[in-house]
Protein backbone atom coordinates (compact mmCIF):
# COMPACT_ATOMS: atom_id res chain seq x y z
CA UNK A 1 0.00 0.00 0.00
CA UNK A 2 1.27 3.53 -0.74
CA UNK A 3 2.37 5.57 2.25
CA UNK A 4 -0.03 8.52 2.56
CA UNK A 5 2.66 10.50 4.40
CA UNK A 6 5.20 10.03 1.62
CA UNK A 7 5.71 13.35 -0.21
CA UNK A 8 6.73 12.73 -3.81
CA UNK A 9 8.10 16.22 -4.41
CA UNK A 10 10.56 15.81 -1.54
CA UNK A 11 11.62 12.44 -2.96
CA UNK A 12 12.17 14.05 -6.36
CA UNK A 13 14.39 16.74 -4.83
CA UNK A 14 16.61 14.05 -3.35
CA UNK A 15 16.70 12.21 -6.66
CA UNK A 16 18.15 15.37 -8.19
CA UNK A 17 20.65 15.73 -5.34
CA UNK A 18 21.69 12.09 -5.79
CA UNK A 19 21.95 12.69 -9.54
CA UNK A 20 24.48 15.49 -9.02
CA UNK A 21 26.41 13.27 -6.64
CA UNK A 22 26.43 10.26 -8.96
CA UNK A 23 27.66 12.35 -11.87
CA UNK A 24 30.33 14.02 -9.71
CA UNK A 25 30.26 16.98 -12.07
CA UNK A 26 28.30 20.11 -12.91
CA UNK A 27 25.17 19.33 -14.92
CA UNK A 28 22.84 21.33 -17.16
CA UNK A 29 19.07 21.30 -16.83
CA UNK A 30 18.82 19.06 -19.91
CA UNK A 31 21.33 16.60 -18.45
CA UNK A 32 19.47 16.45 -15.13
CA UNK A 33 16.16 16.00 -16.97
CA UNK A 34 17.61 13.10 -18.95
CA UNK A 35 19.24 11.48 -15.92
CA UNK A 36 16.14 11.67 -13.70
CA UNK A 37 13.48 10.99 -16.30
CA UNK A 38 11.37 13.86 -14.98
CA UNK A 39 9.72 16.46 -17.20
CA UNK A 40 11.86 19.50 -17.92
CA UNK A 41 9.36 21.84 -16.26
CA UNK A 42 9.33 19.63 -13.14
CA UNK A 43 13.13 19.63 -12.94
CA UNK A 44 13.23 23.39 -13.43
CA UNK A 45 10.78 24.03 -10.56
CA UNK A 46 12.55 21.61 -8.23
CA UNK A 47 15.95 23.09 -9.03
CA UNK A 48 14.65 26.61 -8.47
CA UNK A 49 13.37 25.57 -5.03
CA UNK A 50 16.69 23.92 -4.19
CA UNK A 51 18.52 27.05 -5.35
CA UNK A 52 16.36 29.26 -3.14
CA UNK A 53 17.24 27.01 -0.18
CA UNK A 54 20.96 27.10 -0.97
CA UNK A 55 21.05 23.34 -1.60
CA UNK A 56 22.18 23.72 -5.20
CA UNK A 57 23.55 26.67 -7.15
CA UNK A 58 23.62 27.60 -10.83
CA UNK A 59 26.75 28.86 -12.55
CA UNK A 60 25.71 31.93 -14.65
CA UNK A 61 28.57 31.35 -17.06
CA UNK A 62 28.02 27.66 -17.83
CA UNK A 63 24.33 27.30 -16.90
CA UNK A 64 25.27 24.18 -14.96
CA UNK A 65 24.10 23.12 -11.52
CA UNK A 66 26.23 21.99 -8.59
CA UNK A 67 25.92 21.52 -4.85
CA UNK A 68 25.28 24.74 -2.91
CA UNK A 69 26.92 26.02 0.29
CA UNK A 70 24.03 25.09 2.56
CA UNK A 71 24.28 21.44 1.60
CA UNK A 72 28.00 21.50 2.42
CA UNK A 73 27.25 22.95 5.87
CA UNK A 74 24.59 20.31 6.52
CA UNK A 75 26.94 17.53 5.45
CA UNK A 76 29.84 18.77 7.56
CA UNK A 77 27.57 19.17 10.59
CA UNK A 78 26.22 15.65 10.16
CA UNK A 79 29.74 14.29 9.82
CA UNK A 80 30.91 16.13 12.92
CA UNK A 81 27.99 14.83 14.96
CA UNK A 82 28.52 11.29 13.70
CA UNK A 83 32.18 11.45 14.69
CA UNK A 84 31.17 12.80 18.10
CA UNK A 85 28.74 9.96 18.72
CA UNK A 86 31.17 7.25 17.57
CA UNK A 87 33.96 8.72 19.66
CA UNK A 88 31.85 9.19 22.78
CA UNK A 89 29.86 5.95 22.75
CA UNK A 90 32.38 3.60 24.46
CA UNK A 91 33.08 6.17 27.17
CA UNK A 92 29.39 6.79 27.81
CA UNK A 93 28.62 3.08 27.91
CA UNK A 94 31.28 2.53 30.56
CA UNK A 95 29.88 5.43 32.56
CA UNK A 96 26.36 4.00 32.38
CA UNK A 97 27.64 0.59 33.51
CA UNK A 98 29.58 2.19 36.37
CA UNK A 99 26.73 4.34 37.68
CA UNK A 100 23.72 2.31 36.61
CA UNK A 101 22.07 5.56 35.52
CA UNK A 102 21.05 6.99 32.15
CA UNK A 103 23.82 8.82 30.27
CA UNK A 104 23.02 11.31 27.51
CA UNK A 105 24.86 13.11 24.73
CA UNK A 106 23.58 16.29 23.08
CA UNK A 107 24.68 19.07 20.75
CA UNK A 108 23.64 22.70 20.82
CA UNK A 109 21.03 23.56 18.17
CA UNK A 110 19.88 27.17 18.32
CA UNK A 111 18.31 27.78 21.72
CA UNK A 112 17.77 24.05 22.25
CA UNK A 113 19.81 20.93 22.83
CA UNK A 114 19.45 18.03 20.42
CA UNK A 115 19.84 14.46 21.70
CA UNK A 116 22.27 12.43 19.58
CA UNK A 117 22.75 9.51 21.99
CA UNK A 118 20.94 8.19 25.03
CA UNK A 119 22.14 5.12 26.94
CA UNK A 120 19.35 4.10 29.22
CA UNK A 121 19.56 2.70 32.73
CA UNK A 122 17.91 -0.62 33.49
CA UNK A 123 15.36 1.04 35.78
CA UNK A 124 11.73 1.17 34.69
CA UNK A 125 11.28 4.85 35.51
CA UNK A 126 13.01 7.09 32.96
CA UNK A 127 12.16 10.47 31.48
CA UNK A 128 10.46 10.15 28.08
CA UNK A 129 13.19 11.59 25.83
CA UNK A 130 14.49 9.94 22.65
CA UNK A 131 17.37 10.46 20.23
CA UNK A 132 16.43 13.38 17.97
CA UNK A 133 14.33 15.10 20.63
CA UNK A 134 15.04 18.67 21.68
CA UNK A 135 14.87 20.50 25.00
CA UNK A 136 15.15 24.21 25.85
CA UNK A 137 18.66 25.18 26.98
CA UNK A 138 17.55 27.09 30.08
CA UNK A 139 16.02 24.13 31.91
CA UNK A 140 18.48 21.37 30.91
CA UNK A 141 21.85 20.72 32.52
CA UNK A 142 23.48 20.04 29.13
CA UNK A 143 22.04 23.23 27.70
CA UNK A 144 23.27 25.39 30.55
CA UNK A 145 26.76 23.90 30.57
CA UNK A 146 27.29 24.62 26.87
CA UNK A 147 25.93 28.15 27.23
CA UNK A 148 28.43 28.80 30.01
CA UNK A 149 31.37 28.36 27.65
CA UNK A 150 30.07 30.14 24.54
CA UNK A 151 31.65 33.35 23.22
CA UNK A 152 29.80 36.41 24.48
CA UNK A 153 28.30 37.40 21.13
CA UNK A 154 26.89 33.94 20.45
CA UNK A 155 25.62 33.64 24.02
CA UNK A 156 23.83 36.97 23.65
CA UNK A 157 22.12 35.80 20.47
CA UNK A 158 20.79 32.69 22.20
CA UNK A 159 19.77 34.51 25.39
CA UNK A 160 17.69 36.95 23.38
CA UNK A 161 15.74 34.07 21.79
CA UNK A 162 14.89 32.15 25.00
CA UNK A 163 11.24 32.34 26.10
CA UNK A 164 12.02 31.03 29.61
CA UNK A 165 9.07 28.69 29.73
CA UNK A 166 8.42 27.43 33.24
CA UNK A 167 8.48 23.62 33.49
CA UNK A 168 8.51 23.22 37.29
CA UNK A 169 8.79 25.44 40.35
CA UNK A 170 12.60 25.12 40.07
CA UNK A 171 12.87 26.25 36.44
CA UNK A 172 15.00 29.31 35.73
CA UNK A 173 12.58 31.90 34.35
CA UNK A 174 14.67 35.04 33.93
CA UNK A 175 17.69 36.14 31.95
CA UNK A 176 19.47 37.52 35.03
CA UNK A 177 19.03 34.28 36.98
CA UNK A 178 20.40 32.25 34.07
CA UNK A 179 23.42 34.53 33.64
CA UNK A 180 24.14 34.19 37.35
CA UNK A 181 24.02 30.42 37.12
CA UNK A 182 26.29 30.38 34.07
CA UNK A 183 28.95 32.17 36.13
CA UNK A 184 28.72 29.46 38.79
CA UNK A 185 28.94 26.75 36.15
CA UNK A 186 32.16 28.21 34.75
CA UNK A 187 33.71 28.28 38.22
CA UNK A 188 32.75 24.64 38.93
CA UNK A 189 33.21 23.14 35.46
CA UNK A 190 29.83 21.42 35.43
CA UNK A 191 26.09 22.16 35.57
CA UNK A 192 23.28 20.56 37.53
CA UNK A 193 19.59 20.18 36.93
CA UNK A 194 17.70 20.06 40.20
CA UNK A 195 14.17 19.14 39.12
CA UNK A 196 14.08 22.13 36.72
CA UNK A 197 12.80 20.16 33.75
CA UNK A 198 10.63 17.59 35.47
CA UNK A 199 9.73 16.96 39.10
CA UNK A 200 11.83 14.15 40.54
CA UNK A 201 14.50 14.31 37.83
CA UNK A 202 18.07 15.40 38.51
CA UNK A 203 21.18 15.50 36.34
CA UNK A 204 24.75 16.73 36.21
CA UNK A 205 26.45 17.71 32.94
CA UNK A 206 29.85 18.66 31.57
CA UNK A 207 30.81 20.39 28.30
CA UNK A 208 32.56 18.78 25.34
CA UNK A 209 35.04 20.89 23.35
CA UNK A 210 36.35 20.37 19.82
CA UNK A 211 39.82 21.02 18.43
CA UNK A 212 39.09 24.75 18.06
CA UNK A 213 38.18 25.05 21.74
CA UNK A 214 34.48 25.46 20.96
CA UNK A 215 31.98 24.02 23.44
CA UNK A 216 29.63 22.39 20.95
CA UNK A 217 28.20 19.42 22.86
CA UNK A 218 27.60 18.09 26.35
CA UNK A 219 27.04 14.88 28.22
CA UNK A 220 25.23 14.18 31.47
CA UNK A 221 24.19 11.58 34.00
CA UNK A 222 20.48 11.68 34.85
CA UNK A 223 18.70 10.03 37.76
CA UNK A 224 15.51 10.28 39.80
CA UNK A 225 15.16 11.50 43.36
CA UNK A 226 13.34 8.25 44.13
CA UNK A 227 16.63 6.38 43.61
CA UNK A 228 19.00 9.02 44.94
CA UNK A 229 17.26 11.60 47.14
CA UNK A 230 20.53 12.71 48.76
CA UNK A 231 22.20 15.84 47.35
CA UNK A 232 25.70 14.40 47.63
CA UNK A 233 24.92 12.47 44.43
CA UNK A 234 25.46 15.71 42.51
CA UNK A 235 29.10 15.98 43.59
CA UNK A 236 29.73 12.23 43.26
CA UNK A 237 28.49 12.13 39.67
CA UNK A 238 30.02 15.51 38.79
CA UNK A 239 33.51 14.05 39.14
CA UNK A 240 32.61 11.18 36.84
CA UNK A 241 30.88 13.24 34.14
CA UNK A 242 33.65 15.85 34.02
CA UNK A 243 36.25 13.10 33.57
CA UNK A 244 34.19 11.47 30.81
CA UNK A 245 33.63 14.77 28.98
CA UNK A 246 37.33 15.57 29.21
CA UNK A 247 38.21 12.23 27.59
CA UNK A 248 35.76 12.84 24.76
CA UNK A 249 37.05 16.39 24.25
CA UNK A 250 40.64 15.19 23.99
CA UNK A 251 39.60 12.56 21.46
CA UNK A 252 37.86 15.30 19.48
CA UNK A 253 41.18 17.15 19.30
CA UNK A 254 40.80 19.56 22.21
CA UNK A 255 43.97 20.43 24.15
CA UNK A 256 44.10 22.43 27.36
CA UNK A 257 46.22 25.54 27.29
Amino acid sequence: MPDKDHIKSVEKCFVIIDCLHAGRRLMTLDEITQATGYKKTTCFRLLKTLRNLGIVELSPATKKYQYGPRLAVIGLTALKNMNLRNTALPILQRLRDETGETVNLTILSGSEILYVERIMSDYLVNVNVNIGDRLPVHCASMGKVVLAYLPEDRLETILSSISFEKKTDNTIISRSALIGELEQIRSKGYAINDEELEKGLRAVAAPIFNYTGEAFAATNIAWTTARHPERRTFSEYATKIVAAADKISRLMGFTHE
